[in-house]
């Protein structure tokens, strides 16, 4: 069924519009309340959609920054086409700076397609569905390492199982043109934005543009001119050549090295080295018990350290690193 949420601008309406996707949300401090979820649409010359959005998870802020720039300082007659920017799409979350709503608890990178009868964060999820993605041609949904992650800034994206898809969706992660692009040919996360796109035929990519917990003047340029290229790469824009080849790392589920148990995690690499299988990742420390020596944790598998868990307290299944596999983009199709 169709959920509560409703657009207060036409996506339609010439030049540059303000607005909100608004959803009811009542509370003991708001009987008639809203979730105002801000929508900017920017339509130039007849041509294609990018749906652009940022801030699914509200403690990764790089695409926040970024696509509300871009919202303001884009003209709309440099455009061919139609571009519509969500820079905080889980509103409640991006507002306190945590990865999931302080209303439900819910991942908003979890439960798309979303629910019109579910929870706060599938109405929100189930809104951008279907008010959103159908208009869209191609999507780029930008995320970041959050507070307890940080990752090489690279473009990331899931491969579809339809080969003409997966062809177009190498193309879009080379055209963002970071130095590195994560690519996952069998996922393991589900109700994601990019899962749903990518089922209605879109052409989707994701970021994952540093994080920690805050911005770099690097991972910034990486978003700003990835964001601009793709742009370019979706027919919006002049096309702009890139200036240096991108890698492509594999991500499998022997890349992620989780730790065993409770303690505080020693890296024993940093990000973008090389290692190989056996490589000691790092040691876990058990504080409560000192007469206990710190336990060595490996790699399973070669390759590079794409990202590395932030906080030193680890607890048992918290991922304290993983990597990629670099990888010909023939290898990969």
């Amino acid at each position: 069924m169709s959920g509560p949420a409703e657009l207060d601008i036409p996506l339609d309406r010439p030049g540059r519009s303000f607005g909100a996707m608004r959803l009811p949300w009542s509370h003991d401090e708001s009987a008639y309340g809203q979730i105002v979820i801000p929508v900017i649409v920017i339509n130039g010359a007849p041509g294609p959609t990018l749906l652009a959005t940022a801030g699914v998870h509200g403690d990764e802020y790089e695409g926040q920054v970024v696509l509300s720039d871009l919202a303001r300082d884009i003209e709309p007659s440099s455009l061919r086409g139609r571009l519509i920017i969500v820079p905080a799409a889980n509103a409640p979350a991006a507002a306190i700076g945590r990865r999931t709503s302080p209303i439900d608890g819910g991942n908003l990178a979890r439960v798309f397609p979303g629910k019109g009868d579910g929870g706060p964060t599938a109405q929100i999820a189930e809104g951008i569905t279907r008010l959103l993605l159908p208009a869209a041609d191609f999507v780029i949904d930008m995320h970041s390492g959050g507070r307890t992650l940080e990752y090489l800034p690279c473009a990331w994206a899931r491969l579809p199982a339809d080969k003409d898809l997966r062809a177009r969706t190498l193309d879009a992660l080379i055209a963002f043109g970071a130095p590195d692009a994560g690519v996952v040919a069998k996922p393991q996360a589900i109700g994601t934005f990019l899962a749903a796109a990518q089922s209605a035929g879109k052409v989707a990519i994701s970021t994952e543009l540093g994080g920690a917990g805050t911005l770099t003047p690097y991972s910034l340029r990486v978003a700003r001119e990835g964001i601009a290229r793709f742009l370019a790469f979706a027919g919006l824009t002049v096309p702009k050549p890139l200036a240096k080849p991108v890698r492509l790392l594999a991500v499998e589920p022997r890349h992620f090295v989780r730790s065993p148990g409770r303690g505080l995690f020693e890296p024993a690499t940093s990000l973008g080295q090389s290692v190989a299988a056996g490589d000691i990742a790092g040691r876990l420390h058990d504080i409560e018990r000192p007469d206990r020596a710190p336990e060595t944790i490996r790699f399973e598998a070669p390759g590079i350290v794409m990202c590395r868990r932030v906080p030193a307290r680890t607890e048992a299944g918290d991922v304290v690193a993983h990597l990629g596999l670099a990888s010909p983009r023939e290898a990969l199709l």
